[in-house]
């Protein structure tokens, strides 16, 4: 999907152009196979190559995308490797971010992921599985939030990134993912009870039922993960990726 950045800040464009090809990589604009070169997005936002070739680099550093010749970056491929390390840190981080969070729990906090768990039902029955995943997306960043622990975010922002283009990569090639996502919900509700009992184990003990249940989905789907493109799209390449909903941002920070 190639789309308009929208209008850009002269004095904040390097920050701008990682925010949203962070927001692109987190909602599948950018998928396994896609590149964006300095050059091309550059002339389109009107600005010199150096903001867009730093924004691209600290995406590189955050193993988000590798750097080819020519100016080119392009998606991190998935590997097996990546994909333990993500299972492992992910339990233990996330675990960790879950706890602290049911210490912490609130009345509005509570709300606020049965909203998003709604939203997410709603669009499972809509057959809307990019929506499911923004809403799943939605619900653990609002958890994680309540820890109010910056330096466990940052790392679960560097993680989610990570994993994100192979997310909906996968679910875009499943005949039906309904399954996988209703068992999603069941996860989300035990991580609001146990959040709701003050019972940071349970918490903890929710959150990695809910990873390992994405770890099986990642393993009995791999070769759909990598698949360069879905079925639908033809190869290209991205000069510039919108931002979702007017520019509502996923990150935790």
């Amino acid at each position: 999907m190639i789309a308009d950045l929208g209008p850009i800040d002269s004095a904040t464009i390097q920050t701008q152009v990682y925010q949203r090809l962070r927001e692109a990589l987190f909602n599948g604009a950018l998928l396994p196979g896609d590149s964006v070169t300095i050059r091309a997005l550059a002339t389109r936002l009107g600005t010199s190559p150096m903001p867009v070739r730093e924004a691209l680099q600290r995406l590189v550093a955050e193993k988000a995308l590798i750097q080819l010749p020519n100016r080119t970056f392009r998606v991190t491929p998935f590997t097996t490797e990546m994909f333990i390390e993500l299972m492992r840190v992910r339990m233990t981080v996330e675990g960790m971010a879950a706890a602290e969070a049911a210490r912490r729990f609130s009345s509005r906090v509570e709300r606020r992921l049965a909203q998003h768990n709604a939203v997410m039902i709603r669009a499972i029955e809509a057959g809307q599985a990019d929506a499911v995943m923004r809403a799943n997306r939605r619900f653990h960043f609002e958890l994680y939030q309540a820890a109010d622990m910056p330096q466990l975010l940052d790392i679960i922002n560097g993680l989610w990134l990570r994993a994100g283009p192979y997310l909906m990569n996968a679910h875009r090639s499943l005949d039906d993912p309904t399954i996988f996502f209703r068992s999603g919900v069941l996860f989300h509700e035990r991580i609001m009870a146990a959040c709701a009992a003050r019972s940071p184990k349970r918490a903890a003990r929710a959150i990695a039922g809910d990873i390992w249940h994405s770890a099986r989905f990642f393993r009995r789907n791999v070769g759909k993960i990598n698949a360069p493109y879905p079925p639908e799209r033809e190869p290209r390449t991205s000069t510039a990726v919108t931002s979702e909903e007017g520019g509502h941002h996923e990150s935790v920070r």
